[in-house]
């Protein structure tokens, strides 16, 4: 059916047609990053869930990697951004790309929890109690303007995990100009070094003033090296495609071994080791080159997984929180994710079709009528 469109409609348009049409996203030979996806956002919900805190020194290892899975995210975000702009005409049809992608949902949920708050039905989140931030318009505000990272009482107030989103548009909006400083390695790490020092400093300023990292923490610049990584990902995945440099699946076992590793054991600098372990698995793997990884990544359940877990991860936190105020959270443990978990998905299910689905089909339309070249 798809073929016979071809008469009537261009390659892009059939393309977009072919995609609005299925349920799970495919992006071809980088499928697999979908899985990643996946495997970042069940981590979130094993911590959030404490999933395995009660099964001795590996459950503990696990449950707090789960924490981690927001470096994944990020390094994968890094790649999609650097993809993303080269595939657009210019910035403009990317960046409406990229903003119809995030934030209707995002804008969704924060609506959705913002009313629940201000009901007075439920105890008010973690953060806002400890912080001493209020659910109320400027609070709303920032979250909408996604500018919250300006004032840490307020950046992860209302999920407990949308911290993140705002960093991501931040991101989406300064990282193409800067591009150009991951295409190489050597420009990556000058890139890398610079904010690392930078978070460090500011880290140091911010515990004086107001007594607490959070502000930093929870800001675009102490995470920035993770999307750079991402870009430069990219760039050396262009470069290794076509032809395959040698000693690849060295480097893909490699990968897969310090990525498990670092789930299942605790030691510090796990937060790097899985950024550069998912970089380089989107460097080199191929389903020609490493079909023991790409295929249980792309099976059916993971793909599905992986294109709802944008949703999966706004959702969680909330339905964790609604369950506990009402009695019906089971205690911490297993029992606590599969209910939580079950339940996360049946919502992110229908949030993804009737929300991100029509809202990423509406960018793409936006860009294709409204700015041709």
């Amino acid at each position: 059916m798809i073929r016979a469109l071809g008469n009537y409609y261009s390659k892009r348009e059939v393309r977009i047609l072919a995609e609005e049409s299925h349920v799970i996203r495919t992006y071809g030979d980088t499928d697999f990053i979908t899985g990643l996806r996946a495997i970042a956002a069940t981590m979130v919900v094993i911590i959030h869930t404490g999933m395995l805190s009660d099964y001795g020194t590996v459950g503990q290892a696990i449950t707090l990697a789960g924490k981690y899975g927001v470096d994944i995210f990020f390094v994968i975000s890094g790649f999609t951004i650097a993809k993303t702009f080269q595939e657009a005409r210019n910035y403009r049809s990317y960046l409406i790309r990229r903003i119809m992608r995030i934030l209707p949902l995002y804008w969704l949920i924060i609506s959705m929890a913002m009313a629940l708050w201000m009901s007075g039905l439920f105890s008010l989140p973690q953060y806002m109690q400890e912080l001493g931030s209020n659910p109320d318009f400027y609070n709303y505000f920032m979250h909408l303007s996604m500018i919250s990272y300006l004032d840490y009482r307020v950046a992860n107030s209302v999920l407990g995990v949308e911290w993140t989103i705002p960093i991501e548009v931040f991101w989406y909006i300064c990282l193409p100009p800067l591009i150009y400083f991951g295409k190489t390695i050597p420009r990556t790490l000058v890139i890398i070094v610079v904010l690392v020092i930078m978070t460090a400093l500011l880290t140091f300023a911010s515990k004086n003033l107001f007594g607490t990292s959070l502000p930093i923490k929870w800001s675009p610049i102490a995470h920035g090296h993770l999307f750079f990584i991402g870009v430069s990902s990219f760039y050396l995945r262009q470069r290794f495609k076509e032809a395959q440099p040698p000693q690849t699946v060295t480097w893909i076992a490699g990968a897969v071994f310090l990525f498990v590793f670092a789930i299942f054991v605790k030691f510090d600098g796990r937060s790097e080791i899985l950024a550069l372990s998912t970089a380089i698995l989107i460097v080199y793997v191929t389903p020609d080159r490493a079909p023991w990884v790409t295929k249980p990544l792309t099976n059916g359940p993971m793909l599905f997984l992986g294109s709802v877990s944008y949703s999966i991860y706004l959702i969680h936190n909330l339905i964790i929180h609604i369950l506990g105020d009402t009695g019906m959270l089971p205690s911490y443990g297993v029992k606590t994710f599969i209910v939580v978990y079950g339940i996360t998905i049946l919502l992110s299910t229908v949030t993804y079709l009737l929300v991100e689905k029509p809202t990423n089909s509406a960018g793409r339309r936006i860009v294709d009528r409204y700015l041709q070249p």
